[in-house]
């Protein structure tokens, strides 16, 4: 009764594995999307159940955390996922009083091994590579992600109707076999199609029937799956030049910046909630030539300036003064 006495709840009782299990994932499946759900049950029966399944909650300490992850040979980004659905359990546990401590997870540090992630944005000969081979409906689905930047569960999300000629309006996500909300609230608007992509959709339309999804799968009354379109139609063709439907938003991001657009517009396109998030994460810059390529323009204005000959003129006072030697330098 010492841990009742001195203030702790009942509650407190429970062990990591009930609590995660009885309360946890059903308050994210009242509040998240199916896809956040899946992967906290999926951190929990790999890798948190066995390892500190039977600790109360009211005992469970920093050192508890820090054990699971040194425990697991995976990598940083994985181990701070792992980290971050522990943390998230303890987070609702103490907005339901269940304990009244700080979080522990807080302490905890992922090390892990550390890889550095080498973003691929397709670049436009790629992109045209790719409408040349690949037959329908692998092509328009491609044209759609290469020139609008769209997530791949919007990809799938898109119906007729939400298509003008002019825009592609944004109004949904599929996931799986869940068909949800776009993921912000910034996701759902009209994306402009230029003329390329809509010749490629006006031509595509001509092949479907009704107001269904523009991508319909082979029961035509739900969206196709693009991972299944991967592997049948896409990567047969293409092989290893393939690398994956995000590539194609980090090609939009990188091949506009590349033509001068502003960050805040591209933002804008890809629909981040942050300028920084498109500049940091979407536009891919080789950075050893987008060097040189910057330093070349630094030479261009130097020469414009006429510094070169400022420059030149100054080689005299580069040479050694001769010293006129005094009696007391002889002395």
């Amino acid at each position: 009764m010492m841990p009742v006495n001195t203030g702790a709840l009942p509650e407190g009782g429970l062990t990591f594995a009930q609590f995660f299990e009885h309360h946890f994932l059903p308050h994210v499946a009242a509040k998240r999307k199916p896809s956040t759900h899946k992967f906290y049950r999926d951190a929990f029966r790999f890798h948190l159940r066995d390892r500190v399944g039977q600790i109360r909650l009211r005992d469970f300490t920093t050192a508890h955390a820090q054990g699971v992850l040194d425990s697991i040979k995976l990598s940083h980004q994985s181990l701070l996922r792992i980290k971050t659905a522990m943390s998230a359990a303890f987070t609702i546990a103490r907005q339901r009083d269940f304990i009244r401590t700080a979080n522990p997870i807080e302490g905890a540090k992922a090390e892990g091994t550390r890889s550095k992630f080498v973003a691929h944005a397709y670049t436009l000969k790629e992109i045209g590579a790719m409408l040349t081979l690949l037959g329908e409906p692998a092509r328009t689905a491609v044209a759609v992600a290469a020139f609008t930047g769209m997530r791949e569960g919007e990809i799938r999300g898109l119906r007729w109707p939400d298509y003008t000629g002019s825009t592609l309006h944004i109004r949904r996500a599929v996931w799986r076999t869940h068909v949800d909300e776009t993921k912000t609230e910034s996701s759902d608007a009209p994306v402009p199609v230029i003329k390329p992509l809509r010749l490629i959709l006006d031509d595509h339309r001509k092949q479907a029937l009704g107001d269904g999804f523009i991508f319909a799968g082979a029961k035509k009354n739900f969206a196709l799956n693009l991972d299944n379109l991967t592997a049948r139609d896409i990567r047969p063709v293409l092989g290893e030049k393939w690398h994956g439907w995000h590539a194609f938003r980090r090609g939009l991001a990188t091949n506009l910046y590349g033509l001068g657009v502003p960050p805040k517009v591209i933002q804008s396109i890809l629909r981040h909630a942050r300028v920084e998030t498109t500049q940091h994460h979407y536009v891919v810059i080789e950075a050893q030539s987008a060097g040189r390529a910057a330093m070349k323009q630094l030479e261009t204005a130097v020469r414009r300036a006429k510094f070169g000959q400022q420059l030149g003129n100054r080689k005299s006072e580069s040479r050694p003064r001769k010293v006129r030697k005094t009696s007391m330098d002889i002395g």
